[in-house]
């Protein structure tokens, strides 16, 4: 069931551009293909089309992970960055 993701290069890229746009509640495979779309993401909204049995796992698990290890800086943590101070983890 899963799939190399270099068989869907950008796929989790497309996603997540998708998500930062907040018109899609993520879940709603439609409008998730059509923003894809939208945003010039063709082959994977073609690729997404074509393999929504896939989406939910690709979604909850893969996606998911990625945002983890590819969580945006805040701003306090950009801030302590910037100005060399200690950033406290709560």
């Amino acid at each position: 069931m899963q799939q190399q993701l270099s068989t869907r290069p950008y796929l989790i890229t497309a996603l997540d551009a998708v998500k930062r746009t907040g018109q899609c509640n993520m879940f709603d495979s439609n409008c998730v293909i059509r923003v894809m779309q939208d945003l010039g993401y063709v082959e994977q909204a073609d690729w997404l089309a074509a393999n929504l049995d896939s989406y939910v796992d690709i979604l909850v698990v893969e996606y998911f992970n990625w945002m983890q290890i590819n969580e945006p800086e805040s701003l306090a943590q950009q801030l302590a960055r910037e100005t060399g101070l200690e950033v406290i983890e709560e």
